[in-house]
This record gives C-alpha cells, structure tokens and sequence, in this order.
C-alpha cells in the first residue's frame, strides 16, 4: 500500500492510477511551519496551487471548481476537485485522513476526519457532494485511509460512546467500540470503514491500514506528545 521516502510516504494504489497522494513522517517537520514552496520543491509539484484551510473538526468542504480563485479558508475540513493544477493539503496529528478518488469523473477528494468529523459522516459529505456536482457513482470511488491513532490507543468515556450510539445503529457501535477492563476504545478507522459500506461505497473500493501514530514515533501524536505535537501533511494531486 505505502511507498515509504526518506520522510513521506506515497499511496501506491493511488499513484498507479495517475493520481499523487503523500502522508509525511515527523522527521520532515511540522508542516504548519513550513512554506507551501518547500512542498512545491520537495514533492515537484510544479505551477500546481496548493489548496489549505483552518481545520475546525467540522464536515464543512470547500469544491475547488475552474472558477475558484481563493486557495485558503478558514473552518473547513475537507476539499474536493476536478483541476489538475491543484493540490489538496491537510493536516494531522492522530486524526484520520480520508483519501477519495472517483476513477470515472476523475475528481479527487481529502477529508480530515477526527472523531468530530467522523461523528459528522465528513468522509460521506465528500461523497455526497462529488455525486450532486460532478454525477459520481458509488461504484466508481476508491476510499484509501490515511494514517490515525488505533484502537488499542483511542480510549474514549462513557458520554463518548453515549453521543455516538444515540446517533448510530447498534452494529457500528458493535463494529468500532471495545470495553475492556472497565475502558472504552473506539477505532476511527474501522468506524469510517463500516460506515462507507453501509452507504453503498464497495468494500473492495475501501483500503485500510494497521499503521498507529500514537505507537509508531515516525509519525506526530497529539495524544502522545499534547501540545508540543507537531503535524504531518497529507497531499492529493494529479500527477
């Protein structure tokens, strides 16, 4: 699935398709403080823009169309394109990312989906969205996860699992919650993932992964270093 770099690694399903798609180590930097020209530089993005945004935990999604001229927004989540002279940028620190491709229409999608965002169905807002303005079938877009925090590492509370079980059926609770010696663990990604399928996106379409941010030190944890966090950036982009 990952190509892995000296700092970053690339999404092979992805790149077999044509389309860039990039998660970059701790050992690269925290990309808050870096200017979108060393992306420009290390990535060869070339005269692609680079579109970003203040990311709030909301489902809000920016489409960037032929006629857009702005390039960064504030309280937004997620961005959807058709262009190929732009590149989706986002950031991360134990939150999921969700990389979103439609092989037909040729449009690209990345979401940021922490636990608020997953509460919110982001990952199916991109999918609704891309349906109503480019005619996107179900059984044409690829799902790939990006790398989060893991279950075993996600410990959550009662009043947690008590928001999402008034708002979700019983078997997704079942599928991404674990109570163990008096705790409670939820798994993001395999919530998305079951979640996905409940809205009709094929599972064959969907590739998960058992990369951890909290356990593996390549990679930023905000659970694991608080406020000294630093975050990694993920791009999507046609080549």
């Amino acid at each position: 699935m990952y190509i892995e770099k000296e700092n970053y690694f690339i999404i092979k399903e992805l790149e077999d398709l044509g389309i860039g798609a990039i998660y970059t180590f701790k050992n690269y930097g925290d990309v808050r403080k870096l200017p979108k020209e060393k992306f420009i530089d290390d990535f060869k993005l070339g005269d692609r823009k680079i579109v970003s945004g203040y990311q709030t935990h909301t489902k809000n999604i920016q489409i960037i169309d032929e006629k857009s001229d702005m390039f960064y927004f504030e309280d937004t989540d997620g961005f959807i394109t058709a262009r190929k002279d732009i590149v989706i940028y986002t950031k991360y620190a134990d939150c999921l990312p969700v990389y979103i491709y439609d092989k037909d229409k040729k449009v690209i999608s990345l979401v940021h989906s922490g636990w608020k965002g997953t509460y919110e169905e982001i990952a199916l807002e991109a999918i609704k969205l891309m349906e109503k303005r480019f005619d996107s079938k179900k059984e044409n877009i690829l799902i790939i996860f990006g790398i989060g925090i893991s279950q075993k590492n996600y410990e959550v509370g009662e009043e947690f699992l008590e928001k999402f079980s008034q708002k979700f059926s019983s078997d997704l609770i079942k599928g991404s919650f674990l109570r163990e010696n008096n705790k409670i663990y939820f798994d993001n990604q395999q919530f998305n993932f079951l979640n996905l399928i409940k809205n009709d996106i094929l599972k064959e379409n969907i590739v998960t992964n058992s990369y951890c941010t909290y356990e593996d030190k390549r990679f930023h944890s905000f659970r694991r270093e608080k406020e000294s966090s630093g975050r990694a950036g993920a791009f999507i982009y046609f080549k």
